[in-house]
C-alpha cells in the first residue's frame, strides 16, 4: 500500500468516525488523530456526559476508548467488531476527556489494543484492552 493510499484510509476512518448523527458525534466525541495501529480523540465534557455523582458517567470512557481503538484496529485496512474489553476507571477532573490507543497486536483476524483515557490534567482515568475481530475491507461510504 502506498502512503497516499494509506492516508486516504485514515482519512476516510475519521469521516467515518466523526459523522453527524451517529453514536459518537451526537454524545461529542470525536476522533482527532490516526496513524498505523494508533489513534486519539477527545470529549468537552458537559453536563449529558455525568452520572449522579456529578462525575464522568464510565460509558464515556468505554465508548471514547472503542471509538480510538477501533479506529487504529481498522487503520491497516480492514473493518472490526469488539469482541472484548478490559477496564479500570477512576474519577476525571478538568472539562476535556482525551482518548489514546496504540496496538498490542494487529493481525489479519484478531487485534488487540491498549487504550487509555486522560483528563484536563493528564490523569489517567480509564485504561482498557480492546479486543477486534477483523474481516477484510470496508462498506461503501
Amino acid at each position: 500500500m502506498t502512503p497516499q493510499e494509506q492516508n486516504e484510509i485514515y482519512e476516510m476512518l475519521v469521516r467515518r468516525a466523526n459523522r453527524p448523527g451517529t453514536f459518537t458525534a451526537v454524545n461529542g466525541l470525536r476522533v482527532t488523530s490516526l496513524g498505523d495501529g494508533c489513534a486519539e480523540g477527545e470529549a468537552d465534557l458537559t453536563d449529558r456526559h455525568l452520572n449522579p455523582l456529578g462525575i464522568p458517567h464510565g460509558g464515556v470512557y468505554c465508548t471514547m476508548m472503542d471509538q480510538v481503538a477501533g479506529a487504529a484496529a481498522c487503520s491497516r485496512g480492514s473493518m472490526c467488531r469488539t469482541v472484548d474489553c478490559e477496564r479500570f476507571f477512576t474519577p476525571a477532573r478538568g472539562g476535556k476527556l482525551y482518548s489514546h490507543a496504540q496496538a498490542i497486536r494487529m493481525g489479519r483476524s484478531i487485534t488487540v489494543m491498549r487504550a487509555w483515557v486522560t483528563d484536563g490534567e493528564g490523569t489517567t482515568c480509564a485504561e482498557g484492552t480492546y479486543t477486534f475481530r477483523m474481516k477484510p475491507g470496508f462498506p461503501a461510504e
